[in-house]
């Protein structure tokens, strides 16, 4: 589940017109979704609040395992229509699969928006913000920054350009710590031929200045499209020649409760080698008590009709409280990462991400971590 500040984040792309899932950092974002969640560590709560449109803070308290926590703030130029926690589109905060979007060339109504972020770590002081910018209907500017006032020279400063036509999307990076150059590239065709899917092709070439190193990775991906008939299924392949790692993996929703995902990596020189499955399933509890709902409604109408008189039922009452319950399982078995399940989820005003991580192959202690997390934001 995002956090608050990332579902704003989110929501800022979304009403500024700028699609972040085509792009070649995202071309697996869907197995990732899937096989590398993060499972909350000890008990934290989050409380945010909603002043305006436009500005909106953020504060984060870890109980458990250690006390500490987070203040943040965030102002957008563009207003931002966020629901409370007990309102909000559940599915919104979830970091699970979405269908692509067609190719369409963006036209937002203002072209100069922008997003400034900042967020202090307690007691430690450390210090993170971001400033996004848009130059013009297909173009960008993202700068971050970090830093550890306890370390000399712990100061990071990292700066993206975004291209994104809706065919291709270019990205240029430069990072400060290593003074490390990148270049991205993501090219989607395929989608006139096969109505069903739409094939992606990119690259990434990235080069250190300060060691002198270099590297290069590419991927292709087949994913279905929102109009199409088939159920959501993504198939991708990455490739990285020069430390010899590739990995596959492949995604399918089956029904509309239940997303499997398997991914397999294997290293070329050293025949290391890695296999993780895991599964999403959303409750559906939430839709079967609006049927109920809706088909005691259409009793009372009925009932009223027929009598003349309006009897108000018990079971309407009570499916009013079982409708403020949502929720998603997520699981996960690797060789390598071991095991994790969370149930994210929503009670009456609170969401919520409850989960566990374990090593099967530690008998003595097969429990890692266990954590709660509880966010609130009106």
């Amino acid at each position: 589940m995002y956090d608050f500040m990332e579902y704003c984040l989110r929501r800022y792309y979304r009403a500024s017109g700028w699609n972040e899932e085509n792009q070649y950092s995202n071309l697996c974002a869907w197995s990732r979704s899937m096989l590398d969640f993060t499972v909350p560590h000890g008990i934290s709560l989050v409380m945010s609040k909603l002043p305006s449109q436009v500005f909106k803070p953020s504060y984060t308290i870890d109980a458990l395992p250690s006390l500490n926590g987070s203040m943040g703030y965030l102002y957008t130029s563009r207003p931002l229509d966020v629901d409370t926690s007990a309102t909000v589109d559940f599915r919104e905060t979830l970091n699970s699969i979405r269908s692509s979007k067609p190719l369409t060339k963006y036209r937002p109504e203002n072209t100069q928006d922008y997003l400034v972020y900042g967020r202090m770590f307690l007691p430690g002081g450390n210090l993170e913000a971001v400033y996004s910018r848009r130059l013009s209907e297909t173009t960008q500017y993202i700068i971050t920054a970090f830093n550890d006032p306890r370390k000399q020279g712990a100061s990071l400063i990292g700066m993206q350009l975004q291209r994104d036509v809706g065919r291709h999307c270019t990205e240029f990076s430069y990072t400060t710590d290593d003074g490390l150059l990148g270049l991205r590239g993501l090219y989607n065709f395929g989608h006139d031929r096969f109505a069903n899917g739409q094939w992606s092709a990119g690259a990434e070439l990235y080069y250190g200045i300060l060691d002198k190193s270099g590297g290069f990775s590419t991927g292709l991906r087949y994913q279905t499209l929102p109009a199409s008939s088939v159920p959501p299924i993504s198939v991708t392949y990455t490739l990285n020649p020069i430390v010899g790692h590739m990995s596959t993996a492949y995604v399918a929703q089956v029904s509309d409760e239940l997303v499997l995902c398997s991914r397999f990596e294997f290293s070329i020189y050293s025949y290391e080698s890695d296999l993780a499955v895991g599964f999403e399933w959303r409750s559906a509890h939430n839709a079967m008590a609006k049927m109920k709902l809706a088909e005691d409604v259409k009793s009372v109408e009925q009932h009223a009709a027929e009598t003349g008189h309006i009897v108000v039922s018990d079971v309407m009452e009570e499916s009013d409280g079982v409708t403020k319950l949502e929720g998603l399982v997520k699981a996960r078995f690797g060789l390598a990462q071991g095991v994790a399940l969370m149930w994210e989820g929503r009670f009456k005003n609170l969401l919520f991400s409850l989960g566990i991580t374990g090593d099967l192959s530690n008998r003595t202690n097969p429990i890692r971590s266990v954590g709660l997390e509880l966010q609130y934001f009106a």
